[in-house]
């Protein structure tokens, strides 16, 4: 069964934890792209500021804490950033963003998101202060999205 010579990711244990403790989860991705492992390196959450985010995301993309592989420290961080959240990503602190979807293609929906947003969001502070989207008009869009518009 498999191969032998394989070993899994470092971060195996971080995605069981997540399915554990998530029961709805079907699919967790993490990557290193570019742009949101670039907001994770500065412990910054993405802010809502384009309404694919509010549809999306449900608001900011949050980050999670510092926690080094090893033990249950990274797939902890993400599971309780996640359930304080709408966002189906985390921008882990000084590592990188993890999705989670109901299954494996809408978390990978979730982190090509994540990645084409902090990109843009960074891309617009290089002409300035994006404008903030008014909370409200976030919970409208989230709302309209996943139950109406985005099924």
């Amino acid at each position: 069964m498999g191969n032998p010579d394989l070993s899994p990711s470092s971060d195996a244990a971080a995605h069981a934890y997540v399915y554990r403790n998530m029961p709805d989860v079907g699919g967790v991705v993490h990557t290193h792209s570019t742009y949101a492992t670039a907001w994770a390196a500065r412990g910054e959450p993405i802010p809502c500021v384009l309404t694919m985010m509010g549809d999306e995301f449900g608001g900011t993309i949050p980050v999670g804490p510092f926690a080094l592989i090893g033990d249950d420290s990274i797939g902890r961080g993400i599971v309780d950033t996640l359930r304080a959240s709408h966002s189906p990503a985390v921008l882990m602190q000084n590592h990188g963003p993890f999705t989670i979807g109901k299954d494996a293609r809408s978390a990978v929906k979730a982190a090509v998101m994540c990645e084409e947003v902090a990109r843009t969001v960074h891309i617009s502070r290089q002409l300035g202060e994006p404008l903030p989207i008014d909370a409200g008009q976030i919970e409208s869009l989230y709302s309209r999205y996943q139950n109406v518009y985005g099924r």
